[in-house]
């Protein structure tokens, strides 16, 4: 749910669970330990997205200290696990960076719009798994599933997230 503030540990559950649906290691740090981001997917053992979600934001511009903690939780990331490369990647309703703030390098962002398209591919995935008794115990077919959606690790941020745009 967009703009909505007093609904955020919601979203930040939600994202947990959507990482461990798709197959990932999906924590929420800043719950568990009251710092670094607030969800984190092993998305292959050497890479793991730091996401922060913004989903009750309302403004037309990610804010400095949005952008702040980002870069925070990145820091945090590479401090627990040095050997581990962290993608930066904020749920927000904007992908334009605030003139004061700066942007994460490589940072990825999911917008309304790429949510939809990302709700959507999960739901496509999760039909066609239910199309046909224990396919969701078939590896394979939950692999090919998960490729064909482009829901893998290295496709998941490259296709429901944008890069980040200039004002």
């Amino acid at each position: 749910m967009w703009g909505a503030e007093e609904r955020s540990d919601d979203a930040e559950l939600a994202w947990q669970q959507l990482g461990l649906h798709l197959g990932f290691a999906s924590t929420r740090p800043e719950k568990l330990y009251g710092t670094g981001p607030d969800n984190l997917w092993a998305l292959s053992a050497a890479r793991q997205a730091v996401i922060e979600l913004k989903t009750g934001c309302t403004t037309d511009t990610i804010a400095k200290k949005d952008m702040d903690q980002l870069g925070g939780s990145v820091r945090w990331l590479n401090d627990h696990n040095p050997e581990v490369e962290a993608l930066a990647v904020m749920v927000h309703p904007n992908r334009v960076c605030d003139d004061k703030a700066t942007a994460v390098p490589g940072m990825r962002v999911v917008t309304p719009a790429m949510f939809e398209k990302l709700q959507k591919a999960v739901t496509a995935y999760a039909a066609a798994l239910a199309s046909s008794p224990d396919r969701w115990a078939d590896e394979q077919a939950v692999r090919e599933q998960l490729a064909h959606h482009k829901l893998t690790g290295d496709q998941l941020f490259t296709t429901y997230a944008e890069p980040m745009g200039t004002s």
